[in-house]
């Protein structure tokens, strides 16, 4: 091997070596960045105190409802643009995006009419991946609940907020996974959902717990968007050495 084409494969293994050690060390401090927020998490809904009570889902709230099945809903009643359906693909980490290819009319709105949900409800998916789900805000209210969703009406009891952090914490999804079974399309029922236990802590500090989670997965997400620059940042260092390198520039 020529002289120069040694030296150019020693600088980029070198810079590679360093590359990757770099990458690995922002892909960890990522991952115990997520560790660090889900142990709070976790800590938040098992650290018991004064005015705390075991409950369930249901007796929290004013009870689940599932959302249309069988021969209620026909793919003949889809329209576009119209009023959307809250199915747990249209769930996100951050609250509700609709397809708006897959709605219905205000008419069969009006025939469906117990399962528009209102601002405050809890809308949650019932198959597929446990624990997705979302507050209803002002943009959705007057939206139906799918097909494979339940839908959680808020209480006096529960602050709403908090009763969708419960339920999207790790270890809620978990138990939730085990009580829906299934290895292909894991289904939870209406009542094992209902019947699901919660420990409640008196509403204000339900508010003051919302409130805190708030802060700490803003401040996480912030640094999760910190870390994912420095990866993206390093991939593009490594392809620039590279077209470097074939150009003859190093």
């Amino acid at each position: 091997m020529p002289l120069l084409q040694q030296r150019i494969v020693a600088i980029l293994d070198e810079a590679s070596e360093g590359i990757a050690t770099a990458k690995a060390n922002s892909e960890k401090n990522l991952q115990n960045g997520r560790a660090i927020f889900e142990s709070h998490l976790q800590s938040v809904f098992t650290q018991r105190g004064a005015g705390w009570v075991d409950t369930t889902v249901g007796a929290a709230t004013e009870g689940v409802f599932t959302g249309p099945f069988g021969s209620i809903l026909h793919k003949s009643d889809y329209v576009e643009n119209g009023i959307p359906l809250v199915n747990p693909a249209h769930i996100t980490e951050t609250g509700i995006e609709p397809d708006l290819s897959k709605t219905v009319s205000k008419k069969t709105a009006e025939r469906l009419e117990s399962y528009i949900m209102h601002q405050g409800d809890i809308v949650i998916g019932r198959r597929g991946e446990m624990g997705r789900c979302a507050l209803v805000t002002e943009t959705e209210d007057g939206w139906l609940c799918g097909t494979g969703s339940f839908f959680i009406k808020p209480s006096r009891r529960c602050d709403p907020g908090y009763m969708v952090r419960f339920l999207r914490s790790e270890g809620c999804r978990r138990q939730l996974a085990k009580l829906a079974g299934g290895t292909v399309m894991p289904n939870l029922s209406n009542t094992a959902l209902a019947d699901f236990p919660i420990e409640l802590p008196p509403l204000e500090q339900q508010k003051a717990v919302v409130n805190k989670i708030d802060e700490l997965a803003t401040e996480t997400e912030r640094l999760a968007s910190v870390y994912q620059q420095k990866l993206d940042a390093l991939d593009a260092l490594k392809k620039s050495l590279l077209n470097q390198a074939f150009t003859g520039q190093l």
